[in-house]
């Protein structure tokens, strides 16, 4: 395999970078833990804005998929075993949080994820339409090739259309209409409600009599000759495509994403050219989470050549957004039918599994060679829930933000997947428009059964109590309020669950652990029995800690707590929410 010199010394460099943190790390571990007494929670503080105005950052293109895919599987795994402060953090169960969290673990709007259904309940019409504005491309009148992808397993155009929008035309593989298209359409409908910047893809049907060629469009041909397109070479493409019935052409048509584009973001590090990209990638929540959903949705080609920044003006600002793009390999679809038997189960190298073959010369028998050889439904392809494991489940090559994923992460990724109800994946799924009825029934029930077993994964992992609120009870005295979101989403019952919580007021306790039962509300102390503590300036500086403990039916030991923290209102004479650990 021949690598350039460049690549090399990128290489070189990315595996030193992580021996010299080595003589940190034992400082960092050493500190860990030396101070004593209580530490007052200190919320992070807010982070700025990603949308502020900053000048059009240069077109970086397209990566070479080859360099990024041994980057990932080696320069980056090499990185990682190498960072001993990683290692020890992995060990000692204190890795490397997201950096872009508010104090409750949630992220806030940004360019790259605006949070809606899991927040803000939509509507099944609002999941339906998604990110889409219109109703695709105009049919009235013809559709002008303007770039073309004649080489390959399966063709693809650009086209301009009769209002002057550019769209990508996608098909589905020769022999399984549907396979691509339906999980474009759902997909993208899916991650628009959770929050993530998709483009608007339509199912659209169409005569090949509404496509004419565009001036000067380029291709490479068969024989890896780059050319100008001609009648013939259209002639040719449409005959690798699959018709319906009415001899119209099904295919995907993707809306180009809007501003400038600038090209593809990268799970790892920062954009140099924006300004405004100050989290590094691999520690963005969103970006870690999203290997939930990943996971959830079989997208096992989660990389930066499916993404797409662009230079986009909203509210009289010009900034970067970032766009998650092309989810033809989602559920069980792949470029060319069906995901191989592996996908999801394995990397495309993977030393762990090629281990354990050799250490058991070839007795143990993976996970994926009991999914049955044959595919069900060509429009669906290998997609289960027999065999999916939320935390085993592997893209084709690793991610960098997907490997920082941690429990944190996780949990809150699993609050959007199970931020849907049977319904509403019901209804998305009906936007793919399968032929056959079965197919839809049978991704609809599949996609239900996966997203339950993630959501008791993850919630197995990290205690499931959430949004907090403090209200008042019927004699004006504060009461702290919670969610059980476990309940919530019907992934346990709720009798099953037993709460208990204890309470100190600046490190000291205030009576002893209560027990709730069932309930979701915590009585709080009265602010008046109590003298306030103030700071130099003369303000409260008081802080209490809640402590809530769960234990379901059939748990022998509670769960691991969840800490609420309080501050007292000068203005208000009662508690603020300042925060929670998990």
């Amino acid at each position: 395999m021949y690598l350039n010199t460049k690549f090399v010394s990128h290489t070189h460099s990315k595996l030193m970078s992580a021996m010299i943190r080595i003589i940190a790390s034992l400082l960092i571990f050493f500190i860990i833990g030396c101070a004593g007494g209580y530490k007052y929670y200190t919320p992070p503080p807010p982070v700025p804005d990603d949308r502020n105005d900053i000048p059009r950052p240069q077109f970086k293109p397209q990566l070479n998929d080859k360099r990024d895919a041994i980057d990932q599987q080696f320069a980056q795994q090499g990185e990682q075993m190498l960072d001993l402060s990683r290692q020890l953090r992995n060990l000692t169960g204190n890795p490397k949080e997201a950096y872009n969290v508010d104090p409750f673990g949630e992220v806030a709007n940004s360019s790259w994820f605006t949070n809606r259904h899991a927040v803000k309940r939509m509507t099944i019409p609002e999941m339906v339409k998604g990110p889409c504005m219109g109703d695709g491309p105009d049919m009235s009148n013809k559709w002008t090739i303007v770039r073309a992808k004649a080489d390959g397993v399966t063709p693809g155009f650009t086209i301009v259309d009769g209002r002057g929008e550019s769209y990508v035309i996608k098909f589905d593989p020769l022999g399984f209409a549907g396979l691509n298209s339906g999980c474009e359409v759902i997909s993208s409908k899916i991650l628009y409600a959770m929050g993530f910047n998709v483009p608007e893809n339509y199912i659209s049907y169409f005569d090949p009599e509404i496509l004419q060629l565009g001036d000067k469009v380029k291709i490479v041909d068969e024989k890896g000759r780059k050319r100008y397109m001609n009648e013939d070479d259209l002639v040719s493409i449409l005959k690798r495509v699959g018709y319906s019935e009415n001899g119209l052409i099904r295919s995907t048509a993707s809306k180009y994403v809007p501003g400038k584009v600038i090209g593809p973001f990268k799970y790892e590090d920062l954009r140099e050219d924006d300004p405004n990209d100050i989290i590094p990638h691999h520690h963005r929540r969103e970006l870690r989470g999203f290997r939930v959903v990943a996971a959830w949705m079989n997208d096992i080609d989660a990389k930066a050549a499916n993404s797409m920044d662009t230079w986009i003006n909203e509210d009289g600002k010009n900034f970067v957004k970032h766009f998650l793009i092309d989810f033809g390999t989602f559920f069980g679809s792949g470029g060319r039918g069906p995901q191989p038997k592996h996908r999801g189960y394995e990397n495309e190298a993977d030393p762990h599994a090629a281990g354990i073959r050799i250490l058991t010369l070839g007795l143990y028998v993976p996970e994926w060679e009991k999914v049955p050889d044959q595919v069900e439904y060509p429009s669906i392809g290998r997609y289960h829930s027999a065999y999916y494991h939320p935390m085993k489940w592997k893209v084709i090559f690793p991610n960098p933000a997907f490997d920082n994923t941690t429990d944190l992460d996780g949990y809150w990724g699993a609050k959007l997947v199970m931020s849907f109800t049977d319904e509403e994946i019901e209804a998305m799924v009906a936007t793919g428009e399968y032929p056959n009825p079965e197919a839809a029934n049978y991704l609809t029930k599949t996609i239900i059964e996966r997203r339950d077993i993630t959501g008791k994964y993850w919630f197995d992992r990290v205690t499931p109590i959430d949004r907090f609120t403090i209200t008042e009870d019927e004699h004006h005295l504060q009461v702290l309020t919670f969610d059980d979101v476990g309940i919530e989403t019907k992934i346990y019952y709720p009798e099953s669950a037993d709460y208990r919580y204890s309470i100190k007021r600046n490190g000291v306790p205030i009576g002893e652990k209560v027990y709730l039962g069932g309930q979701t509300a915590i009585p709080l102390p009265d602010l008046k029995i109590y003298e306030p503590v103030r700071n130099v300036h003369g303000y409260r500086s008081d802080q209490w800690e809640i402590t809530i403990d769960l234990r379901r039916t059939g748990m022998n030991n509670w769960s691991e707590p969840v800490k609420v923290y309080l501050n007292e209102s000068d203005d208000s004479g009662g508690y603020n929410l300042v925060g929670v650990r998990r």
